[in-house]
């Protein structure tokens, strides 16, 4: 089985992959360096790794091309010593075996929550990629398939194999007809023959629908490998508090369902009930009979917690006025918003002077009766579920951090360096890795701080989208903005805070009345000379129909008045290097297209449009 459904059975095979005896090279570890799971999980797997005496090398990556630069010639070549590698949140998308150009003696485990993986890297046929993918994702009400996808998987990495004679260049379709006179020549019809044409028709509606389910999520790494982690009774406090963060990274950044959380939660607050964190003694009695307080020793609890945005490290008042989810119901952005606001914190009987206090600092009776004036008040403007279940990590006497914040805050790590000339992604994974370390409060705080600037750059770039006439443009299909703003643009040319950034504009148009579209976003990147395209097609929910956005959409959808519109000009030459950049932002990011070494770039954009055609899906 090349597809892995138990933890403990995928780490057996990767832990006999990497201490067997023809091997002397160090497991390689390429974790995602783009977000807060990836790093929690790479925290969990090492911690596993280390006390099994397992030797290993870390480099966080963003594309194909660095793993063949560390993993070196025993990747590709039969003649080198074998190679083990794990792609920790990345790599599932893509038919890794071809575009690694994985050698006989190369070994490819891969733990990610991005789905839908790649059929070819779960089939029982290709034994160079194996893939942790368990039931549970199968399971999910708003996940379910209703075919076998280990059966469509097989098929389709037969029908792979039997085809690799065929010029990879022609059309699928003219592949197919070419492959049914082939077999007319034969005595034996090839399997694709013995099918019949009801069978090839099926298998192709299958393949379609598999893929048309769109980009979605599974199981958070993090939370995989700390299930890994307590089945072999390695667990401690620290890994449970990683999983709770990597849980809550794809709560706050909308990919997975409330009901998905809600289930996911249950769970981890029993393992928190069952490790003693509840029990903890909180105070002491001193001989005199005096109780005094006790410091937490690294103690997790769960609770209800606000939808407001680094409440602890803000103020209440900027709080409301700039997290998402309460700004696009009020419209904050605009003066009668603000005005909103105001009179909705003087009906709850909080004074606005005491709101604009630190919230370290705020009366302590205010902070008692927020939820009970919150519950009450705010169902009239529309915030049925302002009260969600977290968590919190209490250490000390004042020590006291929400995963939501350490999400917040380490996002805005990852999402900080400077391209050229300034540091790397690799460089600030480093800072964002140290950060969740409680011996580190004061990086994760300075991400927190980075965070609100994010999050400012938000709400005054959608207050300006959303009031100026004609900066959100529509098309039948989609709505499409750019940011041209170069200071926000600092802030906002990163994958995750540009997808904020679309949520947010979608909520507000939502609130507006209008209907929901997709929403391509477009911002000048880090990196000089390029643009960061972002598509969102809707948050998810329980029983929504997914939809795809994807190149063979764009290209039908949008003419190429429409892409110079989009682009940054009109100007013909530079309209035309836009369009370009466009074009190859949206195969990247909508649909994770990373190129692979050694083809040209033409070859690579025909490889990209033919992989994101639904008649050519291998």
């Amino acid at each position: 089985m090349v597809r892995i459904q138990k933890v403990e059975s995928f780490y057996a095979k990767l832990r006999e992959s990497a201490t067997s005896s023809d091997s002397h090279n160090p497991l390689l570890i390429f974790p995602s360096s783009s977000d807060v799971d990836s790093i929690c999980a790479l925290k969990v797997i090492t911690h596993i790794l280390e006390s099994d005496s397992i030797q290993y090398s870390c480099f966080p990556v963003s594309s194909f091309l660095e793993i063949h630069k560390y993993a070196g010639p025993g990747l590709c070549s039969s003649l080198e010593s074998p190679v083990t590698i794990l792609l920790i949140n990345w790599g599932c998308h893509r038919d890794l075996k071809l575009v690694l150009k994985l050698g006989p003696k190369a070994r490819v485990f891969v733990v990610d929550s991005h789905r839908p993986i790649h059929l070819h890297n779960l089939s029982d046929g290709n034994e160079r990629v194996v893939v942790l993918h368990t039931d549970d994702d199968e399971r999910q009400a708003d996940l379910a398939y209703d075919f076998d996808v280990l059966k469509l998987a097989n098929e389709s990495y037969q029908m792979r194999q039997e085809s690799v004679g065929v010029d990879e260049s022609e059309d699928e379709d003219e592949e197919e007809e070419e492959e049914e006179e082939e077999s007319d020549d034969g005595d034996r019809p090839s399997k694709r023959r013995k099918m019949g044409d009801d069978g090839v028709k099926l298998f192709k509606k299958l393949k379609r629908d598999y893929y048309k389910m769109g980009t979605f999520h599974g199981k958070p790494s993090g939370c995989l490998l700390f299930e890994l982690s307590h089945f072999l009774r390695k667990n401690t406090n620290e890994l449970l508090w990683l999983a709770c963060v990597s849980l809550t990274d794809q709560f706050v950044h909308e990919r997975l369902t409330d009901e998905r959380y809600q289930a996911a939660v249950m769970e981890l607050e029993q393992h928190i009930n069952s490790s003693g964190n509840i029990d903890k003694v909180t105070s002491v009695t001193l001989k005199d009979g005096t109780k005094v307080r006790a410091p937490d020793c690294s103690r997790i609890s769960y609770e209800e917690e606000p939808r407001l945005m680094l409440l602890r490290e803000w103020n209440l008042f900027d709080s409301m006025l700039c997290s998402s989810y309460i700004a696009t119901k009020l419209k904050t952005w605009s003066d009668n918003g603000i005005k909103k606001l105001k009179l909705l914190l003087a009906r709850m009987g909080f004074a606005l002077i005491e709101c604009q206090q630190k919230f370290p600092y705020m009366n302590n009776e205010v902070k008692r009766k927020m939820k009970q004036e919150f519950d009450r008040f705010l169902p009239e403007y529309g915030l049925n579920d302002f009260y969600y279940r977290s968590f919190l990590r209490l250490h000390g006497y004042s020590s006291r951090v929400s995963a939501a914040d350490v999400v917040y805050g380490i996002t805005a790590l990852l999402e900080s360096f400077l391209g050229s000339g300034g540091s790397s992604a690799s460089q600030q994974f480093g800072e964002a890795y140290d950060a969740l370390s409680l011996n580190n409060l004061d990086k994760l705080r300075s991400g927190m701080q980075q965070a609100i600037k994010v999050q400012r750059a938000i709400l005054r770039q959608g207050s300006a989208a959303i009031t100026k006439t004609g900066c959100i443009r529509s098309g039948r299909k989609f709505r499409w903005v750019k940011v041209e703003d170069s200071i926000d643009a600092k802030y906002l040319g990163y994958p995750q805070a540009l997808t904020k950034f679309c949520y947010f504009l979608m909520d507000a148009l939502r609130e507006k009345g209008a209907r929901m579209k997709p929403m391509l976003c477009a911002c000048a990147s880090q990196e000089l000379g390029k643009i960061l395209v972002v598509g969102v097609c809707g948050k998810p929910r329980l029983g929504a129909e997914l939809r795809v956005l994807g190149l063979g959409e764009v290209k039908h959808k949008l003419s190429l008045d429409e892409l110079n519109h989009l682009a940054w000009g009109h100007d013909k030459r530079s309209s035309r290097a836009s369009v370009a950049d466009v074009v190859y932002g949206i195969t990247a990011l909508l649909e994770s297209f990373l190129s692979s070494g050694g083809s040209s770039a033409s070859q690579q954009f025909g490889e990209a449009y033919d992989a994101l055609s639904l008649n050519n899906l291998r």
